[in-house]
């Protein structure tokens, strides 16, 4: 399999296990058509469904300028091509609907403490993309029966299922993430669709660690990825 090259920042926010968890979570569920990555970083989540579903129309939003140039770079040296959004979802208008939207969003609490780096500060802290905020949006670009994919901390999940509710998407299929067996559940993975009654599906759990060592599914995951990061 060809290996993927991503360049990241070095001193700026940088791309972790949670991208490929959720990469891997749409690819299972299935990802076709038109597809918007939103706060797409240095594009990896985008170019992943993309590189494994070749007829995908892929756009990735970004609301920091100093991302775009990192976007732009990763398309070119994958080969891979995409229309991209400069600009903060919340504001973000499109005259077309998507099938399908993903998003890594940042959901550190308020109560966190920042650090002096903006550019992780604007990727890692809630307060700069609400989750009622995002699902919001969502609802409104996502064409009938459109599906939404995203991760959270599993600690919100009484929330996310509240204004799942409140902004009329159904919550359809949700995969809790461990990093090893018997620790408290740390991240949710959500399939959310507009328009449908389906039940709520609930999948196996994931296991990151497995007797201090990579459980299968992730060494699985880890293989069906091949990446190669670079300071840009």
């Amino acid at each position: 399999m060809e290996i993927l090259k991503l360049a990241q920042y070095k001193r700026a926010y940088r791309y972790n296990s949670d991208s490929l968890l959720l990469s891997d979570f749409a690819l299972n569920c299935g990802v076709k058509n038109e597809l918007l990555d939103i706060g797409a970083g240095c594009g990896i989540i985008g170019i992943l469904l993309k590189f494994f579903t070749p007829n995908l129309t892929l756009n990735l939003l970004e609301i920091q300028e100093k991302n775009i140039a990192l976007i732009e770079k990763n398309l070119k040296q994958n080969h891979i091509q995409a229309e991209i959004f400069h600009t903060d979802f919340r504001v973000f208008s499109s005259k077309k609907k998507f099938d399908f939207l993903i998003s890594n969003p940042p959901f550190y609490r308020d109560g966190a403490k920042m650090g002096i780096n903006e550019h992780e500060n604007i990727s890692k802290f809630q307060r700069f993309l609400p989750l009622d905020e995002l699902i919001a949006k969502a609802n409104s670009l996502l064409k009938p029966r459109g599906v939404f994919y995203f991760a959270y901390e599993a600690l919100a999940l009484p929330k996310i299922c509240f204004i799942l509710e409140n902004k009329k998407l159904k919550l359809t299929k949700i995969r809790f993430v461990y990093s090893a067996k018997g620790q408290k559940a740390r991240l949710v993975l959500i399939q959310a669709r507009k328009g449908v009654k389906s039940s709520c599906e609930i999948l196996p759990p994931l296991l990151i660690q497995k007797n201090l060592n990579l459980s299968d599914e992730m060494q699985r995951i880890c293989s069906r990825f091949r990446i190669k990061s670079y300071d840009f």
